[in-house]
């Protein structure tokens, strides 16, 4: 027996579809976060994917793409939710990529192996979704909007969760330096272009609020910290660190989230282990042997 009678008519049915999407989003996101185990096995999906905006609140039936039918059409047209809903599907599979090693009797080279097939099939697509984007969604002309900053932070993100995870094992199995480069190209890309949005935002201080973004800026730094560049000026870098280290403080400050806190401290660690300390670093761990005084009762 249905929990829930059948809905009155289109809008209600969009509503509850909306609804499962919210969850759904989270359910992925979390797991891209954090390695908690998700929760929605998307075999099982059979709901399609949301409408536009305009059609849900003007109530106007419009007909959208099944969910497993959109992640590898190109063309494909899809709502500034859908492609909320396609990012964050892709970030997991990024994410759960990139902790898993290839499995046993994989053949190593990459033009015959399941895992680096996968591996191409996953930054294919994201390729994909970053060029089908709609206007909604797209960037600069978009920066004032959430969504659109929310959808392209995290499918650059995602990047960098594969190509961190490739790059290092490229190094490991000795892979060609042809394949090393083209990874090493898409971090620095997708890291420039978290930077460059955050550098954007009219609103940070709001935007910060959403812990994806902390958590999207703190992988780009990572990306910086290696210096994958070496024909980069250090104080380029110095200045990209600089200001994310800021960021992340500022989020913890805002948020008084001590898991981001912790973000911000080791950033500075990180930084001053390589040379790269400035006014910001110091900051940060003096903020920081305060708080620990505080809490032992020194201070």
């Amino acid at each position: 027996m249905p929990l829930l009678p059948p809905p009155k008519d289109w809008s209600e049915a969009e509503e509850r579809r909306r609804t499962w999407w919210v969850i759904y989003c989270s359910d992925r996101l979390v797991n891209g976060t954090t390695g908690w185990p998700v929760i929605i096995n998307e075999q099982d999906i059979s709901t399609r994917l949301p409408a536009s905006e305009t059609a849900f609140e003007s109530g106007v039936e419009e007909k959208t793409s099944p969910f497993t039918s959109s992640s590898h059409q190109e063309g494909q047209v899809f709502s500034s939710f859908a492609g909320r809903v396609l990012a964050a599907s892709l970030f997991q599979r990024a994410y759960q990529h990139s902790t898993q090693t290839p499995p046993q009797g994989d053949p190593i080279d990459p033009r015959t192996s399941m895992h680096w097939k996968r591996h191409r099939e996953i930054d294919s697509d994201l390729v994909l979704l970053l060029q089908a984007l709609p206007d909604e969604l797209r960037l600069p002309t978009r920066i004032h909007c959430g969504n659109a900053v929310f959808v392209n932070v995290i499918i650059h993100t995602a990047v960098i969760c594969l190509h961190r995870a490739a790059l290092s094992r490229m190094l490991s199995y000795g892979l060609s330096e042809h394949m090393m480069r083209h990874s090493k190209a898409r971090l620095a890309c997708a890291a420039e272009e978290i930077l460059t949005i955050f550098r954007m935002m009219p609103d940070i201080n709001e935007k910060l609020k959403n812990p994806i973004l902390t958590f999207a800026i703190y992988m780009a730094s990572l990306v910086f910290l290696n210096d994958l560049d070496s024909t980069k000026e250090d104080y380029l870098r110095q200045d990209n660190l600089d200001f994310i280290l800021r960021i992340i403080s500022l989020a913890a400050k805002t948020m008084n989230n001590p898991v981001t806190g912790s973000m911000a401290v080791q950033l500075a660690i990180d930084m001053r282990q390589r040379g790269l300390d400035s006014a910001a670093v110091e900051k940060v761990r003096n903020t920081a042997f305060q708080r620990a005084g505080k809490s032992r009762g020194l201070i």
